[in-house]
């Protein structure tokens, strides 16, 4: 049993606020949800600048000592020579590691999102669907033969004169392609 010492007590009990667990936690304290919207504070942007800057000042400096020194230029090629099995075994490694992490976080967040949908959204999602598929027609429904209700247009009836087209002239020019084109 661990014992009840002041820091590992609810903040509701030493009279503070109380403590949101779980899915509600998520909701209420998200991020995605602050009216407030994260900012970067100006040092740590100058920080960043400066960094940047005495990272490109050293790759510089390397490159163009490796230009210029032919001791350099002997010592990296010999380094590079005799050693590049094992820059490409970590290499190796290291991508492999790198990706079996982002495998692994990517599997967990994928169980906690599928568990959230399933507990969370799954109320609002089947009120939803019931909803459309209230309204959609059921099988018997379909089956059934339909009559039509409007018994004042019968497709039999003749269209009347403003809707009637003439017919169109044909040329014997025409009728001798045609003809011509049927016998071929």
């Amino acid at each position: 049993m661990i014992p009840r010492t002041r820091y590992n007590l609810p903040k509701s009990s030493l009279g503070g606020s109380v403590i949101i667990v779980g899915v509600e936690a998520n909701r209420k304290l998200s991020p995605a949800r602050s009216p407030i919207k994260p900012v970067t504070p100006s040092s740590v942007k100058i920080l960043m600048v400066v960094e940047a800057g005495v990272i490109g000042f050293l790759a510089y400096w390397i490159i163009s000592e490796y230009t210029f020194n032919a001791y350099f230029q002997v010592y990296v090629d010999q380094l590079i020579g005799t050693h590049i099995t094992t820059f490409t075994a970590a290499l190796g490694l290291s991508i492999g590691l790198a990706g079996s992490a982002v495998a692994a976080a990517m599997y967990r967040n994928l169980k906690h999102a599928k568990y959230r949908v399933e507990t969370v959204a799954a109320p609002k999602i089947r009120g939803a669907v019931d909803k459309i598929l209230s309204g959609l027609p059921t099988l018997d429904e379909l089956q059934r033969p339909r009559v039509a209700r409007d018994s004042a247009v019968s497709p039999t009836a003749p269209l009347p004169a403003a809707q009637k087209l003439p017919p169109v002239p044909v040329s014997p020019e025409q009728k001798q392609i045609k003809l011509d084109d049927t016998k071929s």
